[in-house]
């Protein structure tokens, strides 16, 4: 299985330059009448009190993502299959681990933030089966269950299954770290090429949280 991994593009505008206000002239006095006295510059305003939490300047504590640990879609013949932590091949691709396990995406978004939880697995390998060997089966309204490595477990529903070719995956939408929380299983399909040794569709299955 082969994914092509989030590409990251567009840059920022450069900043304009600042708006810069020249001091206005000073004004004579005129004849016979005495020069005004200097303006005084106000004094600074007190520093307000800080009280309670809203007024502390301390960053508010990074709380450190909960991985997946097992992904279980009883329709897709996949029943607790372990989830390890992956990120990306020298090439840019998404890293897949072998016929044993599904990858996280460990550079994206976590159960239970906003964006795409990305989990991938082979269809086969090795001649062996993958563990999503039959996520072309699942339908909408699937459910889906994911056990996080504190013991809790997080329930999704499938809500599309779409089938996109090789190098044309939407990254924006399925490598998001924004938005509504989603979960998002990917791995191969279509059709087989021998002469390459490759799947050239990729098969993926969006799910949101199941709040039953």
């Amino acid at each position: 299985t082969t994914v092509a991994g989030p590409v990251e593009t567009g840059s920022a505008d450069a900043a304009p330059p600042p708006l810069v206000v020249p001091a206005p002239a000073a004004i004579p006095a005129p004849a016979g009448l005495p020069a005004p006295a200097p303006a005084v510059a106000p004094a600074p305003p007190a520093p307000a009190l800080a009280i309670g939490p809203r007024y502390s300047a301390l960053p508010e504590p990074a709380v450190a993502p909960i991985a997946p640990r097992s992904l279980r879609v009883e329709s897709a013949d996949v029943r607790d299959r372990p989830v390890r932590p992956v990120g990306l091949e020298s090439s840019g691709e998404l890293e897949i681990p072998d016929e044993t396990e599904i990858g996280w995406y460990r550079l994206g978004s976590s159960p239970g933030r906003p964006g795409a939880t990305v989990l991938a697995a082979h269809v086969s390998w090795n001649r062996s089966l993958g563990p999503f060997a039959r996520l072309a089966a699942a339908k909408p309204g699937d459910p889906v269950e994911l056990t996080l490595a504190d013991g809790s477990l997080r329930r999704y529903r499938i809500i599309e299954l779409a089938q996109y070719p090789k190098g044309a995956l939407p990254s924006d939408r399925i490598f998001s770290t924004i938005g509504d929380e989603r979960l998002v299983l990917i791995t191969c399909g279509g059709s087989f090429n021998p002469s390459i040794r490759r799947y050239l569709d990729n098969i993926v299955a969006y799910a949101v949280p199941d709040p039953g």
